[in-house]
Order: C-alpha cells, then sequence, then structure tokens
C-alpha cells in the first residue's frame, strides 16, 4: 500500500477547508445585487427620481437606454441647468444653451452633478461593468456585522475619477449600505467616511442622508470602519435629500 505523507495530507486537508468556505462565502457581486435589491432597484427598470439638495433641484432618469442627470440652481436671479449623460454635458441659462469656453469648468459642472446623483441613488449605479468590486474581510461596527467590499473604476471606463477607491459596509442582516468611504486625487486630494441616518423608503426606493466625516491624518479609505471606531474622525457635514420624488 502507497503511503502518503503526513505534510501532504495536511495540505489536502488545508485546500479541502479553504473550498469549503469559499462556497459558503458570497461573492462580492453578490452582496452588491442584494444591496441593489434592498434600495429597490431592480435590473433593467426605467426610473425617474427628483429630490432638492443645498437649494438645487436634481432630476435623475435610470434605463437601459442610457442615465440623464440634470441640476437645476440659480445664480444672480438667472435659472442655470447643468445636463449630463454618459458622453455628454450641456449647460443652458434660462433656457437657452450656452457654450462654456473653459473646457475644466464643463468638466466640473457635471462632475458635481453626477456625483451628487449617484451619492443619492446609491446603490444603483454600483453594477457597471466598468467598475472592480473586490470583498474585504468582514467586520463589526456597533454590534453590527458588515460585509465590506472595495469598488474600483477601471482606467478605460473611470473617466477622471478612475484613480478613486470606494468602500462600502453593508449590513449582513438588512443588506442595507449603512457606511461608506471614499477617497479621491482631485483638488489636493483626501479622504471621506460617510454614515447613513434617517432611512426612508419612498414609492419602494431606500433613501437616506449621511454625516460625512473626514480625518486630518493619513488613512487609507478602507481602514476608515477604524479610525470611526476610535473616534479619529471630525464632522464637516450633513448630506441631506429634501422633496424626493419617484416615478417608475
Amino acid at each position: 500500500m502507497m503511503k502518503i505523507n503526513s505534510s501532504v495530507l495536511l495540505a489536502l486537508a488545508w485546500v479541502m477547508a479553504c473550498s469549503s468556505c469559499s462556497v459558503n462565502e458570497p461573492t462580492a457581486q453578490q452582496i452588491l445585487n442584494a444591496a441593489i435589491q434592498k434600495h429597490g432597484y431592480k435590473p433593467g427598470e426605467a426610473l425617474e427620481v427628483e429630490f432638492d439638495f443645498r437649494g438645487d433641484h436634481f432630476n435623475a432618469r435610470i434605463s437601459d437606454k442610457g442615465d440623464v442627470y440634470k441640476r437645476i440652481s440659480h445664480e444672480n436671479e438667472n435659472e442655470l441647468e447643468d445636463i449630463v449623460t454618459t458622453n455628454t454635458y450641456i449647460r443652458r441659462v434660462n433656457r437657452k444653451e450656452v457654450r462654456i469656453k473653459n473646457d475644466s469648468l464643463s468638466k466640473i459642472y457635471a462632475a458635481d452633478t453626477r456625483s451628487v446623483v449617484y451619492f443619492a441613488l446609491l446603490p444603483n449605479a454600483i453594477n457597471r461593468e466598468v467598475i472592480n468590486k473586490r470583498l474585504m474581510p468582514s467586520i463589526s461596527i456597533k454590534g453590527e456585522p458588515y460585509f465590506k467590499v472595495e469598488v474600483t473604476y477601471g482606467r478605460n471606463g473611470g473617466g477622471n475619477n478612475f484613480e478613486n477607491i470606494f468602500v462600502y459596509w453593508i449590513n449582513q442582516n438588512t443588506h442595507a449600505i449603512d457606511y461608506l468611504a471614499y477617497s479621491y486625487y482631485i483638488n489636493g486630494g483626501g479622504v471621506r467616511f460617510r454614515e447613513a441616518y434617517n432611512q426612508r423608503e419612498v414609492d419602494g426606493v431606500l433613501f437616506q442622508d449621511y454625516i460625512n466625516y473626514t480625518i486630518d491624518s493619513d488613512f487609507p479609505a478602507h481602514e476608515l470602519d477604524y479610525a470611526f471606531q476610535t473616534n479619529q474622525l471630525r464632522e464637516i457635514s450633513r448630506i441631506n435629500l429634501e422633496n424626493i420624488q419617484v416615478s417608475r
């Protein structure tokens, strides 16, 4: 009878144990799919959302044909409209289209509009092909268990923000995104950590406001949960959505 070295047996046992664990543990994609469902978004469903944020009115039309975001603001008694699609940006002043000669300024207006809608409609836009998702070790925050998912944009699809890193803490019991963090590299760079509160459902879609934190020391986004629980963060603002309307 052939003898098997004891070290080989240990190696085989370890491989079998790891294989068993990987079968039972959900993937980053499965966790994000559960979060998207929890927040009320359905694959392929056309949706229109309107809300007010810091005095500006936003309109977002979501569909398989492409998303259209609009921000209406006022300046010096003029009505300004910023209209953003995947590949285009249009500005209107008093409902007349105008040309902005400064291309960098156009990118700022478009990015500001897109950013507000992105966070307001989380996690709707996470499930895009241009995004890479990675499951990190689970963690407990305030006695609740959380999945931790890192999201990054590919260079070819992430536009000017392809280097930004986003981290989402998804409640293992409710599947809601209770915390998120991100690092950015424009305007000197930095990190933000957001704690969700004031959850409410509007026509089947879950919306929430956020307490917005930062930290003065050098901290990577995926470690901000530790900084939060050790009281190293400081609040800088509140992200509050008002007058939300949903049309399906």
